[in-house]
């Protein structure tokens, strides 16, 4: 069973690291390096020294470098944590080409709410906010809906009412059980002290700003 991602919401709140050092994408199909490879704006997307990542944040300039990237593997899914300019949920759908699934973690912490995307097919499968309600989009908007409603996340579809005041979820916890459903969805597990603490292989993903700025 994997692991519960509920951590990353707290991580966002700037415990141990900014929210604009863990932007995070993971793919199943690919591996780091070709994750990197297709999430880069520039060829080739060289691997280099193993940074926290705190040292990678340090090399982002705005200037030469928009941001940086820290390469991992968990199970069966790949991972980049970046710090700078990611380019986020802007990310374009045709990185999850020739079979691969692609995850979007964006903090968005200078423009919240935090969105989770899921592309597949080179298309955008799912689209939604992170603790601050649920209005997805995407071609498959219900694909979690289910499980966010039995989690209490969110009302049943066919409910009625909406969730009484003093049954509604807090954003911070809200959102933990929202990226806790994303973890048993998708299988996946993301090692929280490597990411925070630890050394990971580094990639510069950005040497110009991202398209959405």
């Amino acid at each position: 069973m994997p692991g519960s991602l509920a951590w990353i919401a707290d991580a966002w709140r700037g415990t141990n690291l900014n929210a604009s050092d863990l932007y995070i994408t993971c793919a199943r199909g690919l591996t780091p390096q070709q994750l990197a490879e297709r999430m880069s704006d520039h060829q080739p997307a060289e691997i280099g020294d193993a940074l926290t990542g705190r040292e990678a944040s340090a090399l982002v300039d705005l200037s030469q470098t928009y941001c940086v990237g820290r390469l991992g593997q968990s199970g069966d899914w790949s991972f980049i944590v970046e710090s700078g300019g990611s380019e986020g949920w802007a990310l374009d759908p045709a990185v999850s080409g020739d079979g691969a699934e692609i995850l979007i973690f964006d903090p968005r912490p200078d423009d919240p709410p935090s969105f989770f995307r899921y592309l597949a097919d080179g298309e955008l499968q799912l689209h939604c906010e992170l603790g601050a309600g649920y209005y997805p989009s995407g071609a498959q908007p219900d694909l979690l809906r289910p499980a966010l409603e039995a989690a209490g996340v969110i009302a049943p579809e066919d409910s009625l009412d909406d969730l009484l005041d003093d049954e509604e979820l807090a954003p911070l916890e809200a959102k933990r059980k929202t990226l806790e459903v994303i973890g048993e969805h998708f299988g996946l597990d993301l090692p929280q002290q490597t990411i925070e603490h630890g050394q990971l292989p580094s990639v510069v993903t950005r040497t110009s700003p991202p398209s959405s700025w």
